[in-house]
């Protein structure tokens, strides 16, 4: 975004709550919840982890991948066992406080925040999902691929794509906002970790196009 925008401060921890954060917010209060899911830059530099010592820790899930909104480009974007390893680990910890946080709280965070959300609130409450996101984390704009991958995860046939679709459409700036993310990754490629071949899509089939609110959710 052109724009700062002061990051909401992070949601209390509540039992089956699910707080989105940044990853300075995140190593200030990581210890006030029962588990956390991180979401780093593959290869990211020991200050820009966040980890827990291992006497006493916590449940602690470690993702790595880029905030970009397509998987065309080549660079290192979630695959399916990134989003089903994280609700399976959100399963585990359903009635306790969780904690999910990427670089900036907007963009990682808030797909897998969504797909976890989603998951626990079940099939045709996609729209419900995002109304909980917005209200711990009013500022995010959640990962069209991990979006797209959870609706293929869940068996959600596009609701949830179309969910995030129809509330973008109607929230001033946010198509902006996503679409210079997108010319920032088209135009420097070599900023971002390079998907190869042992990642990929973790060999899954691609993801389908014959919707349109799929083509929309990986656009």
């Amino acid at each position: 975004m052109s724009k700062y925008i002061k990051p909401t401060p992070l949601a209390s921890p509540e039992p089956g709550g699910v707080a989105v954060g940044s990853l300075p917010q995140a190593k200030r209060h990581k210890r006030k919840f029962d588990a956390v899911i991180t979401i780093e830059e593959p290869g990211a530099r020991p200050n820009l982890r966040l980890r827990f010592a291992p006497d006493p820790g916590r449940a602690h899930l470690v993702l790595q991948f880029e905030d970009v909104d397509t998987d065309s480009l080549g660079i290192r974007v979630a695959t399916l066992e990134d989003v089903e390893r994280a609700i399976i680990f959100a399963r585990s910890w359903a009635d306790r406080s969780m904690l999910v946080h990427c670089f900036h709280g907007v963009g990682r965070s808030a797909g897998i925040a969504l797909a976890v959300l989603a998951d626990r609130l079940g099939p045709g409450n996609e729209a419900q999902a995002l109304d909980r996101l917005l209200a711990v984390r009013p500022e995010v704009t959640p990962n069209l691929v991990v979006v797209a991958l959870a609706d293929r995860l869940l068996e959600r046939s596009g609701r949830l794509c179309e969910a995030v679709a129809a509330w973008e459409a109607s929230a001033p700036g946010l198509a902006e906002a996503r679409a210079a993310r997108l010319h920032f990754a088209r135009t420097r490629p070599e900023l971002y970790a390079a998907r190869d071949s042992h990642v990929g899509n973790g060999g899954n089939p691609p993801l389908p196009r014959n919707r349109e609110t799929q083509a929309w959710c990986h656009a």
